[in-house]
């Protein structure tokens, strides 16, 4: 990430982001279920909107909307630019069943932790999650690199070890697994387990896929507090599931700059929905219309809920099954049945059978006016807007954090293709 071209110090870039969060803060401080019974259309004044057609091609930069007009003139200047990237074919070289999203992250991060330990002169890699092992063994088959995987769910530690005994047995003796949960203390035992495991080790580099939470600032207080770490290839994602409490993140605000230009209102908007914004993709995956049927079809449901003073919870990670409902509101309501059950608001630990009123749920489906389907495509094109604005600051605070520290070499550089992986973006950092 870098500093936006309109902005010469930190300080005055994160100051102008807060302001422009706060005054435009109904985009993201609530959940996206909550659209409508927080009124969050309301906010969204177009001119004329009656005459705007709205699909996935539309650029609403040329409405002539005042209301649009000034967003995107306060939000480009935040935005950073990313150096477009050449792909070449690159080979994954592991016979197993990965999606080819997976198989493109590991074979571009194994490649670019090849090149920098070639340029920081290093010989050892520590995996943080290492899960089952894939890039560690595409590390093995790419590279001469002694690799450490830590991984701290037992049945994926298993599952890994078991796989390299089956499928790469002649990676024994320079790949290693060992169970452990990485935390900001773990420096000492990744030293120990890396003179246990690798001779004459005297320095590594730390990496990690799809570092989760809280995980990205381990591996930076490890290696900055690390005599012998002297590199870090770091791809993050799912801020969002950063350690909380009370509403207070531990590692977000994390540097001084940022912490000096945050009051409480800041660090209200500074919230869950604002992290999982920043964590989605920022290319819109379907039509414009699937997303606004989606969007409001489970705000429906959460209006219902609210109205009886119920709680809607899921009964499986995928409450409704989106592609084969197929835009149909009665066919959705009919997955939604088997996929929540209601509880009453004011008893949460009682369980009852509450059966849903389909009549009211589509009697308020069928209120929705034209207008609010435009809003709510106003609403989607918005937040796709503001995703890649709201990582940018995310991920500058960290590397502002580094650089107060005294670590000037550092940067986030784009490796993988984020039309495949929206989380494209690796922290690449060195001490000397």
């Amino acid at each position: 990430m870098a500093l936006p071209v309109k902005f010469e110090e930190p300080f005055d870039y994160f100051t102008k982001c807060l302001q422009c969060f706060k005054e435009y803060q109904y985009l993201f401080k609530f959940p996206n279920t909550d659209l409508l019974t927080e009124n969050v259309l309301d906010y969204i004044e177009v001119d004329e909107i009656n005459e705007l057609t709205i699909n996935k091609n539309c650029d609403l930069r040329y409405t002539g909307c005042t209301y649009l007009d000034i967003f995107f003139e306060k939000f480009d200047e935040l935005k950073s630019e990313y150096t477009t990237i050449k792909y070449t074919d690159l080979d994954f070289l592991l016979n197993v069943p990965l999606s080819p999203k997976k198989k493109h992250e590991i074979t571009y991060l194994a490649k670019e932790i090849k090149d920098f330990c070639e340029e920081i002169d290093c010989e050892t890699v520590v995996d943080f999650g290492s899960g089952l092992g894939y890039l560690d063994q595409q590390l093995y088959e790419t590279t001469n690199l002694n690799v450490l995987g830590l991984e701290c769910n037992e049945n994926n530690y298993v599952a890994a070890k078991r796989r390299q005994r089956k499928y790469h047995i002649n990676s024994l003796a320079r790949v290693k697994y060992i169970k452990h949960t990485i935390n900001e203390n773990s420096r000492n035992n990744i030293e120990e387990y890396l003179c246990d495991k690798f001779l004459n080790c005297d320095s590594f580099c730390i990496t990690g896929l799809h570092a989760c939470a809280d995980l990205t600032i381990d591996a930076i207080n490890i290696f900055l507090n690390s005599k012998t770490a002297n590199g870090l290839v770091i791809m993050s994602c799912c801020y969002h599931r950063m350690i909380s409490e009370n509403g207070r993140f531990k590692n977000f605000p994390l540097s001084d700059a940022l912490k000096e230009c945050c009051d409480e209102n800041s660090l209200e908007i500074l919230s869950i929905p604002f992290l999982r914004l920043a964590a989605q993709t920022s290319n819109l995956g379907t039509r414009i219309e699937d997303s606004v049927f989606n969007l409001l079809a489970r705000a429906v449901l959460q209006v219902y809920a609210f109205r009886n003073n119920l709680i809607l919870k899921r009964t499986k990670r995928k409450a409704v099954r989106l592609k084969s409902v197929k835009n149909n509101f009665e066919d959705y309501v009919q997955d939604a049945l088997a996929g929540y059950q209601l509880i009453y608001g004011d008893r949460l630990n009682k369980t009852e059978n509450i059966n849903f009123d389909v009549g009211e749920i589509i009697s308020i489906w069928r209120e929705l006016s034209d207008t609010t389907f435009k809003k709510a495509a106003i609403f989607v094109f918005l937040q796709n807007y503001l995703q890649p604005v709201f990582e940018n600051f995310i991920l500058y605070d960290r590397l502002i954090y580094l650089q107060e520290r005294g670590i000037l070499s550092c940067k986030y550089k784009k490796i993988v293709n984020n039309n495949i992986s929206p989380r494209c973006l690796a922290l690449i950092v060195k001490k000397h």
